[in-house]
């Protein structure tokens, strides 16, 4: 299959889940979203925190007011380099730690998210096969553990490869400068494109764990559906990589839709 049959299969899902009820499960996507975020702003506003009381317990409190009361200019000039250093470390904390989150969201949605996208997945492979299997606590658990595990693994080897394309483009920008006008457009592009083709696979996962396929045989087929799993990720990739959208629309729609496109492409009815 290919790219295109992917994206068609995402451009379906949508009407396909309103005409079969399952748009009910935006509203436990839109709760786990809002737990996502919060969780992660509380943890980054956690961390300034921190990061002020060690620069205060390293260098002392600061005061801008006691300026006004008679100090000694150089006095005054040491509290006023003391609070532009408090802030400015508050600032680059929160906006490392801010950029860090809008990196690893796309995975946290894959591994917070994965209880709808596996039920969804299953619920539509229901819909177009008609063969409705008993519900057991003990198969979708091990779903959601799998969807986890190679949520997990995928964000591994995304890493391992992106720092192995940054070395590269490194060395070669390095040696051939003039190439740099080049490079740099084309890293963004690859990267792009491994992480549309990481999240399309890990939707995929969740069929093939259904029919039986282990880990490793689920990430030789990824690879050999490689062109169809980019295709399901890039409507995923495109959402997830826009910063104020990756932590507000996008956790509720992109992991649904991207799994009931997966089950959909997966069993022949993306066409219908």
């Amino acid at each position: 299959m290919k790219i295109r049959d992917g994206v068609s299969a995402t451009f379906r899902a949508l009407p396909f889940m309103a005409s079969n009820g399952l748009l009910i499960w935006f509203l436990p996507a839109f709760f786990l979203t809002i737990a996502l975020s919060f969780g992660a702003f509380t943890l980054i506003d956690m961390a300034v925190d921190g990061a002020d009381h060690l620069y205060t317990t390293t260098f002392g409190e600061h005061s801008l007011a006691v300026c006004g009361e008679g100090m000694i200019a150089m006095d005054c000039i040491e509290e006023i380099i003391r609070a532009i250093g408090s802030y400015m470390l508050s600032i680059v904390v929160w906006i490392g730690l801010f950029w860090l989150k809008v990196k690893l969201m796309k995975y946290l949605v894959l591994i917070f998210l994965g209880p709808v996208m596996a039920m969804l997945s299953e619920l539509t492979e229901q819909k177009i096969t008609g063969v409705v299997r008993p519900f057991s606590l003990g198969n979708f658990l091990r779903e959601v553990f799998r969807g986890i595990r190679t949520a997990l693994l995928y964000l591994i080897i995304e890493l391992c490869l992106a720092i192995l394309l940054l070395i590269v483009a490194l060395v070669v920008g390095f040696m051939f400068p003039i190439l740099l006008p080049v490079i740099a457009p084309l890293e963004l592009l690859i990267a792009f494109v491994m992480g549309a083709f990481f999240y399309g696979a890990a939707s995929m996962d969740y069929v093939w764990e259904r029919e039986g396929a282990g880990a490793v045989e689920s990430i030789r087929m990824a690879f050999k559906s490689r062109r169809l799993a980019v295709g399901l990720g890039i409507v995923f990739s495109v959402l997830m990589a826009i910063p104020i959208l990756n932590f507000t629309l996008a956790p509720i729609f992109a992991p649904a839709v991207t799994a009931v496109a997966a089950s959909l492409v997966l069993k022949g009815s993306a066409g219908n």
